[in-house]
């Protein structure tokens, strides 16, 4: 065999390998890596999706027991407070029940139902209520700085707009 032939069979092995091996990776591997691929992105974008309504589901259960806090806190008597100074909000023992199963089942930390328990059950000040937003800003992931530390005003009580 000569020189010649040796380089024709060669160069014509390594073009069908070529050949091959694109027909192998172009059609086999490439499709399964992209499938692969395709599925890993839409169970990415299916968690993320997840996460999103949990969060949401968790902003409006902390949200919500933030303005039972003010309803219920709006009804307790205050020493220092005359009859009036307080506009009375309405709660529902059903709302604040269904509030405590949304925030039993959405949040991460215990502190902000803990807070809700303690503001039903226990004589407290208004100031509490700086107490609860920090709570929730950290279950919201908002921040673990103290927002409001204003304690004095930290309660809206009643404003000259009200006609009552």
């Amino acid at each position: 065999m000569e020189l010649k032939d040796i380089l024709t069979i060669t160069g014509l092995s390594v073009t069908l390998a070529g050949i091959i091996n694109g027909i192998l990776y172009q059609y086999i591997f490439l499709p399964k890596v992209n499938r692969t691929f395709k599925k890993f992105e839409f169970e990415l974008k299916q968690k993320d999706l997840i996460n999103q309504e949990q969060w949401k589901h968790k902003r409006d259960a902390c949200f919500n027991a933030l303005n039972i806090a003010d309803a219920l806190i709006s009804n307790y008597k205050y020493p220092n407070e005359k009859e009036g100074d307080i506009k009375p909000g309405k709660v529902t023992t059903e709302e604040v029940r269904k509030c405590f199963n949304d925030l039993a089942c959405s949040c991460n930390d215990t502190k902000v139902i803990d807070l809700l328990k303690k503001i039903i059950s226990e004589s407290v000040r208004p100031d509490i209520i700086v107490d609860l937003r920090n709570a929730v800003r950290v279950e919201l992931e908002f921040g673990n700085k103290e927002f409001d530390k204003d304690r004095d005003k930290a309660f809206v009580g009643k404003i000259d707009a009200d006609k009552e």
